[in-house]
């Protein structure tokens, strides 16, 4: 290596360092959990069974300054309510709250808010979300197709688009609307709907396909079907699963399909779906 060469690697090298920027670390900090300090959170997950003398525990090196806010619906008021706020020691704060249960168990309703800490003098602040229920993280209304319902006979069938990405810290709960029609005005046998999953099982059963009867009637209110989601040994949920309605109904003979959804179902949700442990006996399952 030359004189030159030398002199312009080393002229890089001291600019590049003279570049560097110290980030400074602040002395500052609000830290939460909810059973060891070890383990800390930012967000709660309220089980559906709801919680009585729930705790949450703030650690921190400032003066804080506290408030919540919860979603409100003419039947969920006041879900979430805070009952003691206490500095057990100094920098260790205790939040003792209760939390209601859903009504039903089964219900696909979602419920929220957020706690938040601030000490706005050092311009430090936490945001805590407090989440019950299901979040949705797939939805197909069929909007696009006629009469924003997918209709199917039995020379047709319908398949969804590609699932979204799934992770692997909670379950897949499946929930659609089906009924059916006819011009048929002798029908006698039942109205079946098949649902096949390709890339994953269904609790119930542990197969790739559901067949449920379906009600006569003139619109989904009350023809809900939900179904738990497993993936098996051969069998893998991913972002390529896909789903197919089908009937072997004869052309006289009308299924509609519409709201599909899936939702991310915790392991404590299980528990007050089920009512059972039966499932982690499933040695020949594993569960996402």
């Amino acid at each position: 290596m030359n004189n030159k060469a030398l002199i312009l690697l080393v002229s890089i090298a001291a600019l590049l360092c003279s570049c560097t920027v110290d980030v400074p670390t602040r002395d500052e900090y609000i830290k939460v959990y909810e059973t060891t300090p070890d383990q800390l959170v930012d967000g709660i997950q309220v089980p559906f069974a709801g919680v009585q003398d729930g705790q949450i525990h703030i650690l921190s090196n400032v003066e804080l300054q506290w408030k919540y806010f919860m979603s409100q619906t003419a039947v969920y008021k006041d879900w979430f309510k805070i009952k003691s706020v206490e500095e057990v020691e100094p920098g260790h704060t205790v939040i003792t709250y209760d939390a209601e249960s859903l009504l039903d168990l089964n219900s696909l309703e979602w419920r929220g808010g957020r706690l938040s800490f601030s000490c706005p003098e050092k311009s430090l602040g936490k945001f805590l979300t407090v989440d019950q229920g299901h979040d949705v993280i797939f939805s197909e209304p069929f909007d696009s197709e006629p009469q924003g319902v997918v209709t199917l006979t039995g020379k047709q069938s319908y398949m969804t688009e590609e699932y979204p990405v799934l992770n692997t810290d909670y379950y897949d709960y499946i929930s659609f609307n089906a009924w059916a029609t006819s011009d048929n005005k002798f029908l006698s046998k039942s109205i079946t709907l098949d649902i096949t999953i390709s890339g994953g099982l269904f609790y119930d059963t542990g197969l790739t396909t559901f067949r449920v009867n379906v009600p006569l009637g003139d619109g989904p209110d009350k023809s809900n079907f939900k179904y738990l989601l497993i993936q098996g040994k051969d069998e893998r949920l991913s972002a390529n699963t896909k789903f197919t309605f089908s009937t072997a109904n004869d052309d006289l003979v009308y299924v509609h399909v519409d709201n599909f959804a899936a939702y991310k179902v915790t392991e404590a949700d299980i528990f007050n779906m089920f009512g059972d442990e039966d499932y982690l006996e499933e040695e020949e399952s594993d569960w996402i």
